[in-house]
């Protein structure tokens, strides 16, 4: 063990923790107190995003338009799902059993998982800026310290 850390851990160290507190909470006003449920839609939010968004630039209509089209969209299968989650794989295929039951999620007619598209509800619009709000805090905080990597 050194006598001395770098001058930039603690505030990205405290700035972290401060977004991960934001996300958390986030989290919870869509999802309740089920954190594995919340961890399960960010893994299929993200797995559906990821092939769309790889090859959009700012100027795309796909960022844009209110619902994108099935063939566009990524899914991601169960097991999949827990790999990326460390989830056991029955608690994966409970909760996602329980999200479509909420219309949260639902299986395509190959058998991934999507979630439902919801980016054209405002309420929707509104936890994504709160996110972004809570992104542009930790910037904010990790400056303050002079810290900007």
């Amino acid at each position: 063990m050194t006598d001395r850390i770098p001058e930039h851990v603690r505030p990205l160290a405290f700035g972290m923790v401060e977004l991960m507190r934001d996300m958390v909470v986030i989290m919870r006003e869509l999802f309740g107190d089920d954190l594995d449920a919340a961890l399960i839609m960010v893994c299929v939010i993200n797995a559906t995003m990821q092939k769309f968004m790889a090859s959009a630039g700012p100027d795309s209509q796909v960022l844009r338009r209110p619902v994108l089209p099935e063939d566009i969209r990524g899914s991601i299968s169960r097991r999949m799902i827990a790999d990326k989650t460390g989830l056991p794989r029955e608690t994966v295929r409970r909760k996602v059993a329980v999200l479509i039951g909420q219309n949260l999620l639902y299986v395509d007619a190959a058998g991934g998982v999507r979630p439902t598209p919801r980016l054209h509800d405002p309420e929707t619009q509104a936890v994504v800026a709160s996110a972004h709000d809570a992104v542009i805090r930790y910037m904010s905080t990790v400056r303050s310290y002079g810290v900007e990597r």
